[in-house]
């Protein structure tokens, strides 16, 4: 059973990880692009935070606790506060950044204003970085074993 959570748990957070890669070496295309294909784009990443963050996020969340529970390890260790803070703060990014920012991106780019797209799609760029270094931390800190 634990290898079975261990396997969810490393595969949720690999499709965070490869979601948010992704979306970095992509994103300018579309931007580039302009217009409809941007507009698209943005439309595609939002529709990602319901259809593959969320449930990748939970999945890490839900058999990161059981894990915690069945194992020897504990809530009090370090990679495991870690953990938990990563979750928190990719689902408020989520749901405070990058949800609205790409919504806000696609609106412009389908008006014809992507010059004013252009901030918006900068803030998400460096929250989507934020949020890459901060799983790859959380990754590092998990496989170390960071205050075990």
């Amino acid at each position: 059973m634990r290898t079975t959570l261990l396997v969810l748990h490393i595969l949720a957070a690999a499709s965070w990880f490869g979601a948010n890669v992704t979306q970095g070496v992509v994103t300018p295309h579309f931007v580039r692009a302009g217009g409809a294909s941007a507009a698209q784009w943005w439309r595609a990443t939002v529709r990602m935070g319901r259809v593959l963050y969320m449930p990748a996020t939970i999945v890490v969340l839900v058999s990161g606790i059981f894990l915690v529970t069945s194992g020897p390890y504990g809530f009090a260790d370090l990679f495991v506060s870690i953990g938990f803070l990563a979750v928190i703060l990719g689902a408020v990014l989520g749901m405070a950044v990058f949800a609205p920012r790409g919504r806000r991106a696609a609106d412009l780019h389908e008006s014809g204003d992507s010059a004013l797209a252009a901030p918006v799609e900068r803030s998400i760029a460096g929250f989507g970085a934020f949020d890459t270094v901060v799983v790859a931390v959380t990754i590092v800190a998990m496989v170390s074993k960071w205050g075990s």
